[in-house]
């Protein structure tokens, strides 16, 4: 087990690394791009929000081929083809035109998130996804990090080849994209039987482990309709959506916001408020590493609501306060948000083991990134309304409670699953 997370887990943080930063860029280039293609608040907090309403729509359908075509093969696709698609952005005229672009790369990124949660679950038993799901979370705080410092870097190549620092952003870091979408083909293993670097005797023993968490009795079809209808009728699986959608809506509206907030508050330029940006997910990076450490099994419902409890208290601190330093303060502990969504996924991956897994997966985190659509939107009607970020801050800081206090009922439902296992604390 402790191959498995070294092999593959790395080549996940740099695929979800891509991917956070490729869908986020937009928040740190966003005022380079303002005269270009004349954005406003409720213009950007649209944009933001459009990747979101293509990445629901095609989150299950995205899930339902990974299992007709294979996980290894499917996730590089969908690398490649968000690569591709975060190009192209460069050449948007206006508005419109980078409406669309950001609905198609909802489009073409739709399925790698879940898909890459099943594929570490056909690795590994249940008992060991929470220190791999932590692990891999890693890569979005540093995305989100090293993507702030990375945009702003480029954002200081404009006019080079006579081409704008926002268009630079997107054809860099889109290329980045495909490149790791051909090295992921060529390095993942399809399954355990296929692992170069696994002994006979260690694949039998991680299959023997995984399939003692799984139905053995599911039908081969469990990722045709007849499984999508089966998990749509399930209780269990809304309640952890409903969760997921509450975490979600603060969490991007931080992501896609943060440069601007911290430029509204502090008063820095463009570049020196991406480089600020950085901050509060370098914390967070530090909060999830220390977390992975820590956890397995043990207190997840009483983790995943105290970590959500703090996450409200900092981005109510950011919101009530006008003092630049406080804020960013505050700003660091709501970005710890991040070591609860691990401790989220935890649930449905042990409620649906096996194939039927991938499918929940999917809906978990098709109708959870709602949120991503609504959070960043509203956060811009606010600002645009009100010229100034308190009232947003406030409904995300509001979103991160509930959540909080939802889950403290996830253990309950949980306990309704063939394959509950109980807590060792």
């Amino acid at each position: 087990m402790s191959k498995v997370i070294r092999h593959l887990v790395p080549l996940a943080v740099i695929g979800l690394f891509v991917s956070f930063v490729d869908r986020t860029n937009i928040a740190v280039a966003g005022p380079a791009m303002e005269s270009a293609l004349g954005l406003t608040p409720a213009v950007f907090g649209l944009a933001s929000g459009l990747f979101f309403v293509g990445y629901v729509l095609f989150e299950v359908p995205s899930n339902l081929a990974l299992r007709r075509y294979g996980a290894k093969m499917w996730i590089a696709r969908i690398m490649v083809s968000w690569g591709v698609v975060c190009m192209l952005t460069a050449l948007v005229q206006g508005v419109t035109s980078l409406y669309v672009t950001r609905l198609l790369l909802g489009i073409a990124e739709a399925g790698f998130y879940p898909g890459v949660l099943f594929y570490l679950s056909l690795f590994l038993p249940a008992r060991r996804l929470t220190r791999a799901y932590s692990l891999f979370q890693i890569g979005i705080p540093v995305s989100l990090a090293l993507g702030s410092v990375l945009t702003s870097a480029l954002l200081t190549m404009d006019g080079l080849l006579g081409i704008a620092d926002w268009q630079w952003v997107f054809i860099i870091e889109g290329a980045l994209a495909v490149v790791i979408g051909v090295v992921s083909f060529v390095k993942m293993p399809s399954t355990p039987k296929a692992a170069t670097w696994l002994s006979d005797e260690e694949k039998t023993a991680l299959q023997t482990a995984i399939e003692r968490d799984q139905n053995l009795d599911e039908a081969d079809d469990a990722h045709g309709t007849q499984a999508v209808w089966a998990i749509l009728r399930n209780r269990q699986v809304w309640y952890y959506s409903v969760v997921y959608m509450l975490m979600m809506l603060g969490f991007y509206s931080v992501t896609y916001w943060l440069p601007q907030v911290i430029e509204l508050k502090m008063h820095a330029g463009t570049v020196t408020s991406g480089l600020l940006s950085a901050i509060p997910w370098t914390v967070a990076t530090i909060a999830l590493v220390i977390a992975s450490r820590r956890l397995q099994n043990r207190s997840r419902r009483t983790t995943l609501a105290i970590t959500l409890a703090v996450s409200a208290a900092g981005m109510l601190l950011a919101s009530l306060t006008d003092n630049a330093v406080f804020a960013l303060l505050g700003l660091c502990i709501g970005a710890c948000i991040q070591v609860a969504v691990p401790l989220l996924y935890s649930f449905p991956s042990q409620h649906f083991p096996g194939a039927k897994g991938a499918v929940a997966l999917a809906l978990v985190n098709s109708i959870g990134n709602i949120g991503g659509f609504i959070g960043p939107y509203l956060l811009g009607l606010l600002r645009e309304s009100t010229s100034s970020d308190r009232a947003g801050l406030l409904v995300l800081s509001s979103s991160f409670m509930l959540a909080a206090v939802l889950s403290l009922g996830l253990q309950r439902q949980l306990r309704k699953s063939p394959a509950y296992i109980p807590e060792t604390g």
